[in-house]
């Protein structure tokens, strides 16, 4: 058995996790996140401990940019060799700065079908097992692998079954990412449901932080915004923007599960501690950072205390993020490369022109004044063979994805949307690539709007 890994318990500062969200936390989703913020932890997806341990190219699956450290990356399975063959691939060979372990997925494919995820809180043993080979793999690195898992399962719904299964971890694990909700496997619950119908308990959350001391958790479930983050992972007292005086009467009320005093769905109670428990090291957020990526551009000044913010406005955003697809995913429209733009790493091309007649006015707006006419290709017809779809709908997808909801809030956000989806979805245009398809997204968005200073409000 590996040994016991001892950790620090008083931490001045906290940490802020953007969660692993399945076909969401891509790299281009994380490379937007770590251009708003270039402190908070970045996640990826879940990956299966199988496609780790005998994936022919993990590159497709583990590679990331070197920006977006620091990064973790999570693994499901159950067994214990795959995943301890996993973890010091993702470790060793990759550099991720950790490697967490989910328990916590309840989908019907994972939990059911393949019997790992959430359904794991049922086989303590089991999961005891699978991290202790997990350590073993990485023996250097053993304080680098970590749990997520959920307070509760199906009936086993109380604050002594999350402490007996934390307590059969605790030998060889002693970092908890704590979904702070049961879920319910199977039954009339999805994998939505169980993100909203069981209620949030915080309470029970800061309870197992108590009682486990020698432990790191971190806390995840409900986070809206960074103002809620900070006053839970800091303390009532830990520098909210503002409190009001009958919030401040409210939190004197002992809060429980169901809680009439939170006045939230399903009885939730997600109340912060009067003063946060040492060893709660951080918070996680996924849906909001999905939903609304400019809520972190004040994380680095807000949560973390740097002097400033990386960007400040979304034009910033947008021409940085931009910039990373065009040099992740550089255009297909002036080489005579026959290979297909489908993953990342992109295949090395060459181009043998600066644009082509579709990209021009972007990439070369001066020989575009001159003579569009005769100094460019048509991009789909190179000499009079018709070359092709060389860039792949999948990596155009997944690029314009992440700017979805970067004007969330802001009127006439829907143009936004809809401008994206029709530019990815034009055929004509793909080859000249991701960055090019975003630049002229762009030109559907007001300048005052594009270059509104983000802590100055919103336009009305």
């Amino acid at each position: 058995m590996p040994p016991i890994i001892k950790q620090h318990q008083h931490h001045v500062n906290k940490e802020l996790h953007i969660a692993p969200m399945l076909n969401y936390s891509t790299r281009e989703f994380r490379q937007l996140i770590r251009i708003l913020s270039e402190r908070v932890t970045l996640w990826t997806e879940m990956v299966v401990d199988e496609t780790v341990a005998h994936s022919p190219n993990l590159d497709e699956h583990l590679a990331y940019d070197s920006t977006q450290h620091p990064i973790v990356c999570q693994i499901g399975g159950n067994s214990p060799q795959l995943c301890g063959k996993a973890t010091s691939i993702v470790l060793e060979q990759f550099g991720y700065d950790e490697v967490n372990l989910n328990i916590d997925c309840p989908s019907e494919r994972v939990s059911g079908k393949r019997e790992f995820g959430a359904c794991l809180m049922k086989k303590a043993e089991l999961a005891r097992r699978i991290v202790a080979e997990m350590q073993t793999n990485a023996p250097s690195l053993a304080s680098k692998v970590s749990v997520k898992c959920r307070i509760g399962v199906d009936d086993l719904d109380d604050l002594e079954f999350a402490a007996e299964f934390i307590r059969t971890l605790q030998p060889v694990c002693q970092r908890f990412y704590l979904h702070a909700r049961k879920c319910v496997l199977g039954g009339l619950m999805n994998a939505r449901q169980n993100r909203s119908v069981p209620p949030l308990n915080y309470p029970r959350v800061f309870s197992l932080c108590h009682m486990f001391p020698d432990c790191l958790f971190w806390i995840n479930g409900g986070i809206k915004s960074i103002d809620e983050a900070r006053m839970i992972a800091y303390g009532w007292n830990g520098g909210c923007k503002s409190i009001d005086a009958d919030a401040k009467v409210a939190h004197q009320v002992n809060h429980q599960v169901p809680c009439t005093l939170c006045n939230l769905p399903y009885g939730s109670c997600t109340q912060p501690p009067v003063v946060a428990p040492a060893n709660l090291r951080g918070v996680m957020m996924g849906r909001a950072a999905m939903d609304d990526p400019c809520l972190f551009y004040n994380a680095d000044k807000y949560f973390f205390n740097e002097p400033s913010n990386p960007c400040q406005t979304r034009r910033d955003v947008l021409e940085r993020y931009c910039v990373y697809l065009e040099e992740a995913y550089p255009r297909r429209c002036c080489d005579n490369d026959e290979r297909i733009t489908f993953e990342c790493p992109a295949p090395n091309i060459v181009h043998d022109r600066d644009c082509c007649k579709v990209c021009a006015e972007i990439y070369c707006p001066e020989q575009f004044q001159a003579d569009a006419s005769s100094t460019f290709i048509d991009e789909n017809n190179r000499d009079g063979k018709n070359i092709g779809n060389k860039m792949s709908s999948r990596i155009i997808a997944r690029s314009l994805k992440p700017v979805q909801g970067l004007f969330a809030g802001i009127p006439h956000t829907r143009i936004w949307r809809r401008t994206c989806d029709n530019l990815g979805q034009n055929a004509q245009l793909r080859n000249c690539g991701p960055g090019f398809l975003l630049r002229m997204a762009m030109r559907s968005v007001d300048d005052k709007i594009l270059d509104k200073p983000f802590d100055h409000g919103e336009l009305e």
